[in-house]
């Protein structure tokens, strides 16, 4: 768990709308269709922990991270620790832009980055937390997806692939796809060369546009 800072930023209505194009001013707490349109998980909560708004992504978030065991609206323990450290804080570091950012890992592949800052809203007299859940794993796969057109992997490479960079070794790759560890190394070693040949393709591009 970590702490940031942006000197000159006072989170609000406004800079919500600066940090998020998609954001804008509203009578009414954060506008429902702005939040929802957010690709990470939104969700406003009061300084004694009460669930004021969200999105539905924060409330899929939120459910898998509890494992659908906590009441509809609650936030769960883990993510309530880091919104603890943001209001802890306040004293030492008062400056509200002040940013608190952790993880929280419920399985090998699925980790979810939050962050927590303060934000002023028009129809609450108090500040309130915002706290932005975002999915690594999917970010990761929109990476992964990425890298397998650009080094134009098969279907079982880029399986293999996927399991890779989600940190899992060559035994567990196996055992999830139900192949022999060495084929699981045969594919790897031949995204190596995918890997290399699309770089060396790109330097050289590069090199061209140079001379």
């Amino acid at each position: 768990m970590h702490l940031t800072q942006n000197p000159g930023i006072h989170p609000s209505i406004n800079t919500l709308e600066n940090s998020f194009p998609q954001a804008r001013q509203s009578d009414n707490f954060l506008h429902q269709k702005v939040i929802d349109s957010f690709i990470d998980g939104i969700l406003i909560v009061s300084e004694q922990g009460e669930w004021i708004q969200s999105n539905d992504l924060a409330q899929r978030i939120c459910e898998e991270i509890t494992h659908n065991k906590s009441q509809p609206n609650s936030v769960p323990k883990s993510i309530w620790r880091v919104c603890q450290s943001l209001l802890e804080s306040r004293q030492l570091y008062p400056n509200p832009s002040l940013m608190i950012e952790s993880e929280i890992q419920t399985d090998k592949s699925r980790i979810f980055r939050i962050r927590v800052q303060w934000v002023e809203l028009q129809e609450i007299p108090h500040s309130c937390l915002l706290v932005i859940l975002e999915d690594r794993y999917q970010s990761l796969q929109s990476l992964v997806i990425a890298e397998i057109e650009k080094y134009g992997l098969t279907p079982r490479e880029a399986e293999v692939w996927l399991l890779y960079r989600a940190n899992y070794s060559r035994k567990e790759i196996a055992a999830e796809l139900f192949i022999c560890i060495d084929t699981v190394k045969k594919h790897l070693k031949n995204i190596k060369t995918k890997q290399e040949k699309f770089l060396y393709i790109e330097g050289w591009r590069k090199e061209l546009v140079l001379i």
